[in-house]
């Protein structure tokens, strides 16, 4: 059973591959005020921007997935700029809106991390992206809106022949992305990972080093109850969890902080993860004969 379906990422496809109908009207008209040079400008930026995110639709891994993530919600704020000048019409907005939020969903969404997360693995391991951490959302979110901004205007400063203003916002935007990138990045390299010997959990924005739970130290995997004692792995991820249950204490290391860099080792009997499709997780450590249930 892999972690994704290959039709999911079909249907990313073909909705990228879509998304110019929605877009091309939407910017012509938005731009139709402009210099040449300066509408030739704005054309090849979008059209570079969508060509690289279908380029990671083609490729699946996780370096995709962040690219993808952090690139499909773009189209969003050209939404957002074209409806604030004069040379867009209503309908234009509204279709482009709902084009560009369809296209958000579908490549924030569990299936689709999935599948680009899997395209990365080796051999026969199968990986479950894990939910994100509630504590590093608005970090992310704030960090994503300053890459935005600064991306933006340098693309309407260009497209202006605006050149200091616009260079200028360019250098800003790719000093940004190099900060933002890599941390983004660590969002899509979380999972938890069913291997032949076992369950791993792979994430290194709260583990030290890797936690290999081996099948015979397994007592059950199953779906966390409410009043659960087990140690939290998760972050504090919103949803369900899954509750890895050993047979006797073992050992993980949490990331450590300016008084303990080396980590914080804890003694645990069990931990909680959070996949993006608990179940589907539990059915593939059941397919290994792991205890589930």
């Amino acid at each position: 059973m892999n972690a994704g379906s290959p039709v999911s990422v079909w249907l990313l496809r073909g909705l990228w591959v879509l998304q110019p109908l929605a877009f091309v009207p939407l910017v012509s008209d938005s731009t139709s005020a402009l210099p040449g040079a300066g509408r030739f400008i704005a054309a090849v930026i979008a059209w570079v921007a969508w060509a690289a995110v279908l380029l990671a639709t083609l490729v699946p891994s996780t370096v995709s997935l962040t690219a993808g993530r952090l690139a499909a919600p773009l189209p969003l704020a050209v939404v957002v700029v074209c409806a604030l000048g004069p040379g867009a019409a209503g309908w234009e907005v509204a279709i482009a809106a709902a084009a560009g939020l369809v296209a958000v969903l579908v490549w924030f969404s569990g299936e689709i991390g999935g599948v680009l997360a899997q395209g990365s693995a080796y051999g026969a391991e199968q990986r479950f992206p894990l939910k994100p951490p509630v504590p590093y959302l608005a970090p992310m979110v704030v960090s994503w809106l300053l890459l935005a901004a600064t991306s933006m205007g340098a693309a309407t400063s260009l497209a202006n022949e605006l050149w200091i203003v616009g260079i200028g916002l360019a250098a800003i935007a790719a000093a940004v992305a190099v900060f933002v990138a890599p941390r983004f990045h660590q969002l899509a390299r979380r999972w938890l990972v069913v291997v032949p010997v076992g369950v791993v959990v792979h994430d290194p924005m709260l583990l030290a080093e890797n936690a290999l739970f081996r099948t015979g130290a397994l007592l059950a995997l199953h779906l966390a109850p409410a009043d659960t004692e087990a140690a939290d792995l998760s972050g504090g991820a919103a949803g369900t969890a899954v509750e890895i249950v050993l047979r006797e204490m073992d050992t993980v290391v949490k990331i450590g902080s300016r008084v303990q860099p080396t980590g914080v080792a804890l003694h645990v009997r069990s931990v909680l993860v959070s996949p993006t499709r608990p179940g589907r997780a539990l059915a593939a450590a059941a397919a290994r004969n792991m205890p589930v249930g």
